[in-house]
């Protein structure tokens, strides 16, 4: 099983195994001792606030920045660069730019990070923006060949990550993607809050042509299409070549230092869709203010209403309380924080998880916006979620969450998923130290759930030995050994899939393997590698 295309991803589960040898999940925690660690330098203050000014900032320093191979020149564009922090220090906040404006912040004081690294991180960073907007603002939209991404009616993190997924298939197939807002259901303007996608918009010649061949490409060499329009609806599998691939131009200079490549090649994306307007950045300010939101906070997210119908199990808010408790404990050990200061930032959709945290007051500090949790419940359909206040109350939420210094999430929520790829645009290096899941491991909705061929799905590498307690349904592991996943288990913590080693179906615990990462030629763009990325100039937000 796996033929050879199994033997093209074999070159890489060495260095994963060998990277990994005493591997954790991405979203289980380390032993409290590490995180204490990595957590007691964090200043979560200037990282939201330069959080902010990194989306603004970070672009037009990106014009000018060349990457040159000389570092001393490199250096000093970025030393002029200060000149965008009007309302900052310059001098002293060179290197808060350089790790936080660029994703290149906390490091984890373990990690022996060579310096070149951290500059060909900001390299591949910024040529990964100068190409999606060099791909999004052509000079003339109707000489281009162009994706359409129809935006779904659901909640603000399907919408982000659909977003996202439209970019990504565009950029694999060197077209334009241009966004239909039909259907999306908040009562507000998408460029109010988000600098605009393309400058490319949907005409009803656009929308008559892509409807011709809504689904006739699939199974198709999709590069190889000619037809002028094609389209991305909601729901359709992220097809087998931009799932779980990176572009192969832009890992090779990742991969020593990356602890999971696919998801810092969707934070990537996931950087461009969320360039904020002057009104949320001003918005975010103000929200942290009101809520007096601590320098050190750990963020819990806890789902509920329409997404127990069928995604998500529930948990109820002790069970997010003990792992924060586990913590507080470790920071209170090696003496990084008082054990009296346990700040926590809620935020729900359950307006009785609200009224049943006011119950745990005297044991923690606890931030909640109720104004907040009451626009979020209530049903999918008939909901105040979607109104503009609802809208602004979801992005407070997701931007506190990621600025936390430890967050508790269940990844089978969007939210909990963007809040780690947020984290991931600004901490470049392992931060899986820094969220906890309660249910699944990061994943990519659309490419784990609904693929059916296995050629398509996730393979994961087994990093750590595992013997199964139950030889009719677990999967025993060996580092090396490679899983075919096919869906969730029936408990959290666990995935279903086929052994390649055992010839089997079974359930495997998901911090025993790790993804490996798939290599892809996505199309290179040398015609953007120096283009001047202006949508803070085109559009003043």
């Amino acid at each position: 099983m796996g033929g050879k295309w199994l033997q093209s991803q074999r070159s890489d589960i060495g260095r994963i195994i060998s990277q990994n040898s005493a591997h954790r999940c991405q979203v289980c925690p380390s032993s409290t001792s590490d995180r204490a660690k990595s957590s007691s330098d964090s200043n979560v203050e200037i990282f939201f606030v330069l959080l902010i000014w990194y989306m603004t900032i970070g672009i037009h320093v990106g014009a000018q920045f060349q990457a040159e191979k000389d570092e001393t020149a490199q250096f000093d564009v970025l030393t002029d660069s200060m000149q965008y922090m009007p309302t900052m220090r310059r001098a002293s906040l060179l290197a808060q730019h350089l790790e936080v404006d660029y994703g290149l912040g906390k490091i984890n004081p373990n990690q022996n990070i060579d310096e070149k690294y951290r500059l060909k991180a900001l390299n591949v960073s910024l040529l990964t923006q100068r190409r999606l907007h060099g791909l999004q603002f052509p000079p003339n939209c109707s000489s281009v060949k162009l994706l359409l991404c129809q935006v779904p009616p659901h909640g603000l993190g399907s919408v982000l990550h659909h977003l996202a997924y439209c970019l990504i298939f565009g950029y694999g197939l060197n077209r334009t993607v241009v966004f239909d807002w039909e259907e999306f259901r908040y009562e507000i303007q998408w460029n109010d809050y988000f600098y605009p996608l393309t400058n490319c918009t949907v005409t009803p010649d656009i929308q008559n042509q892509a409807a011709k061949y809504d689904f006739t490409w699939l199974g198709h060499d999709l590069a190889q299409l000619d037809h002028k329009v094609i389209a991305f609806p909601f729901g359709y599998i992220l097809h087998r070549q931009y799932g779980y691939m990176v572009p192969a131009d832009l890992v090779a200079d990742i991969l020593p230092w990356c602890d999971d490549p696919v998801l810092w090649w969707h934070s990537l994306v996931m950087r461009y869709v969320l360039l904020p307007t002057s009104k949320l950045r001003s918005l975010l300010l103000m929200a942290r203010k009101r809520l007096q939101y601590p320098s050190s906070t750990v963020g819990i997210h806890i789902r509920h209403t329409d997404k127990l119908f069928k995604e998500a199990k529930y948990y109820g808010l002790q069970e997010y309380l003990e792992i924060a408790d586990s913590y507080f404990k470790s920071l209170a050990s090696n003496g990084s924080s008082d054990d009296t200061n346990k700040a926590i930032f809620l935020a729900t959709d359950d307006t009785k998880v609200a009224q049943q945290s006011k119950s745990f007051r005297h044991q923690y500090t606890i931030i909640n916006d109720y104004d907040a949790t009451s626009l979020a419940e209530g049903s999918y359909y008939k909901s105040p979620r979607y109104s503009k206040r609802g809208f602004e109350t979801a992005l407070v939420d997701i931007y506190l969450l990621a600025a936390s210094d430890y967050t508790i999430v269940t990844m089978s929520s969007n939210v909990g998923r963007l809040v780690y790829e947020i984290k991931k645009i600004y901490l470049w290096h392992d931060i899986s130290h820094t969220i906890y899941s309660l249910d699944e491991a990061y994943n990519l909705f659309g490419c784990d759930r609904y693929i059916i061929h296995h050629r398509q799905r996730a393979v994961h590498v087994a990093v750590k030995e595992y013997k199964a307690k139950d030889d009719n349904r677990e999967l025993s592991l060996q580092p090396g050994d490679l899983v075919y996943f096919e869906r969730l288990g029936l408990r959290p913590n666990q995935y279903f899939g086929y052994s390649e080693t055992l010839q089997r179906h079974g359930i495997y615990p998901i911090d025993c393997v790790k993804i490996v990462t798939k290599i892809y030629d996505y199309p290179v763009y040398e015609e953007f590698a120096k283009t001047t990325i202006n949508r803070l100039e085109l559009y003043d937000g």
